[in-house]
């Protein structure tokens, strides 16, 4: 009897894992998206970490900027969407957010690739005055379209 306890309390903690991992994903077919790497450049702020990856980010992000406008101007969020293609037909990747601002209106960025490779990656940014006026991104979905057709999604777990 104890035996089958634990199997029940293993699988009710890996249903609250699965529910708590930040994104989701759908449809493993011929087009999909492995990841959606978010990152917030705070400029105000130095982040304490021993992580040289965190640290060469920021440094990355803010390279060339000399004085407080050009901190500004890329304080915000950056997006990087991995994803994979065996069709390799032309794609457009589409990035909806929603904002602390506007609350439930969606917003909208796309960029078309005419000739996707098998592995791309595609970066949206949400910075400067855009993120000065409208504030923190609060939800966010990546999608790939193909002919029209959403071929592939990945969300965080705040979408609706």
């Amino acid at each position: 009897m104890t035996f089958l306890r634990e199997i029940l309390l293993l699988s009710v903690v890996a249903g609250a894992i699965l529910q708590l991992c930040g994104c989701t994903t759908t449809n493993p077919g011929p087009v999909s998206i492995s990841k959606v790497n978010p990152y917030h450049l705070e400029t105000s702020r130095s982040v304490k970490t021993d992580d040289e990856m965190i640290k060469f980010e920021r440094r990355r992000l803010s390279y060339g900027a000399v004085d407080s406008a050009d901190f500004r101007e890329r304080k915000g969020y950056y997006y990087t969407v991995f994803w994979n293609t065996k069709t390799k037909a032309p794609a457009t990747v589409r990035f909806e957010y929603r904002v602390a601002a506007t609350g439930p209106e969606i917003h909208q960025k796309e960029i078309h690739v005419s000739k996707p490779k098998g592995r791309n990656a595609t970066r949206f940014e949400v910075i400067g005055e855009e993120y000065e006026e409208m504030g923190r991104v609060t939800q966010w979905r990546a999608t790939v379209v193909e002919n029209g057709v959403v071929v592939a999604e990945f969300k965080s777990f705040l979408w609706k």
